[in-house]
């Protein structure tokens, strides 16, 4: 071991590393510090929260807006339109009326 001043706050220590640059009260300080300004801490962890209730409020309006983007009259207009019956029950008219039939119903399909 060996005498080391401290270069934080100038105090002689006893240094038992070489890789020990400053005294256990400075380093302690240090590390509290550290703590209190790390992500995680509950400061940080309300702001991420309310983050999220914001961006999931706002997904939730543009989710409704998109549900409306046809209106009613060209929703059923298209229904009828594309209905499997006037297309020969194909595959393609059966996957539009249902995806039709779910903007009508407000249950948003890929």
């Amino acid at each position: 071991m060996s005498l080391a001043t401290c270069s934080t706050c100038g105090n002689r220590y006893q240094r038992d590393e070489p890789w020990k640059r400053t005294c256990l009260p400075c380093w302690k300080k240090r590390k509290r510090a550290e703590q209190n300004s790390a992500p995680g801490t509950s400061n940080e962890l309300l702001k991420a929260r309310l983050e999220i209730l914001k961006l999931q409020a706002e997904l939730s309006v543009l989710r409704l807006a998109t549900t409306r983007a046809i209106e009613p009259g060209m929703l059923a207009q298209l229904i009828r339109l594309c209905h499997p019956d006037k297309h020969g029950n194909s595959q393609g008219s059966n996957k539009a009326t249902a995806w039709l039939l779910g903007q009508r119903s407000g249950v948003l399909q890929p």
